[in-house]
């Protein structure tokens, strides 16, 4: 079968390899033929090198989010049959509760192969069943980008009808986390960089939108919309630049969901201001599996959809990471693998 194999850390050093079709050697295991995978900013730095040899052990296969079909089902499974379309937990040994020191060492796409790869076998107690009429190249989506939205909001910042939350960009989570807040019925209020992608972001939800590059301190504007209360939630993915104006942004006892630092990793924080708000600076490294299931229940129930910006084959995955480097995408980047 086709696997996509990272040598060295970098673009140039992926090389599809073969390798045998897996086999189920438990009789709880399924087999998964993968249809598609989704990319995140972090398979962009596990691939450079980014994290180094604590990251991933080279050779590994990458990428961590992905969906498949199951063509075979070991003697014991109960939750699955064939046809059915699944994906796999960002975190392979991460069920439920709160995220441990060994819960790391489970990540897809690094110290665990990832999903590039044509088949997989796996224990029917570590996949989840896509949302229904949802296609693989949809379900995809979900591991990662979805479910990090999810925690945030949903987990962390206990979100309901009278929360207001604060999103930040147009990328694969904040679209997810605009679609997810909507599902409580929560106001949102989203920043972004131009007056097209204002449009975007009402079309996805947003009830407010602030022009950052307009607005250079979008934290006043959030405080007039709010009337001087400001959000209960924040989906922080700036860092470095826009970490400060989050917690100014922010009402007494917010939680502000740290999950990306897109604008740097390092922040001069007002530790005066978020003493005496009381904020709750969270760190967000996706879900667990049990929320996950939680989540797909929720998308049951709603009209959610992925936002996929380009679909890519499974031979031009270097192609998809240098155009997710560029940064001029909105929403989700899918490798489908069927596509020719």
């Amino acid at each position: 079968m086709r696997t996509w194999q990272l040598n060295g850390y970098s673009i140039k050093e992926l090389n599809i390899e073969d390798r045998p079709v897996p086999k189920i050697n438990n009789k709880n295991d399924v087999i998964i033929k993968m249809q598609s995978a989704s990319l995140n900013f972090r398979d962009l730095i596990m691939i450079d090198g980014g994290y180094g040899p604590t990251g991933g052990n080279i050779p590994f296969v990458p990428i961590s989010d992905g969906a498949g079909v199951v063509t075979e089902i070991g003697d014991s499974v109960s939750k699955f049959s064939k046809g059915d379309i699944v994906t796999i937990p960002f975190f392979k040994d991460w069920d439920s509760g709160d995220i441990k020191q060994n819960t790391y060492l489970s990540a897809l796409g690094g110290l665990e192969n990832g999903v590039m790869q044509e088949y997989i076998a796996y224990s029917e107690n570590k996949i989840v069943k896509s949302p229904n009429k949802w296609s693989c190249n949809e379900a995809s989506t979900l591991p990662c980008a979805a479910l990090t939205a999810w925690r945030t909001i949903v987990t962390e910042g206990k979100v309901n009808n009278k929360s207001i939350v604060l999103v930040q960009g147009l990328g694969g989570v904040s679209i997810f986390a605009i679609q997810i807040a909507k599902l409580f019925n929560a106001q949102v209020i989203a920043t972004t960089s131009s007056d097209e992608r204002v449009n975007l972001a009402k079309k996805f939800g947003a009830d407010y939108v602030i022009n950052y590059n307009k607005d250079k301190e979008w934290w006043k504007k959030v405080q007039d919309i709010t009337d001087r209360k400001g959000v209960d939630i924040v989906v922080e993915v700036g860092g470095g630049e826009t970490l400060e104006q989050s917690i100014k942004s922010s009402k007494v006892g917010a939680v502000i969901g740290i999950i990306g630092v897109l604008s740097g990793g390092n922040a001069n924080l007002p530790i005066g201001r978020v003493i005496y708000k009381a904020s709750r600076l969270i760190g967000i490294t996706c879900g667990n599996q049990e929320e996950l299931i939680s989540m797909v229940d929720k998308f049951n129930e709603s009209n959610v959809r992925p936002i996929i910006d380009s679909t890519f084959s499974f031979a031009n995955l270097p192609e998809a990471l240098k155009y997710m480097k560029t940064g001029k995408h909105l929403g989700k980047i899918v490798i489908d693998f069927d596509m020719v």
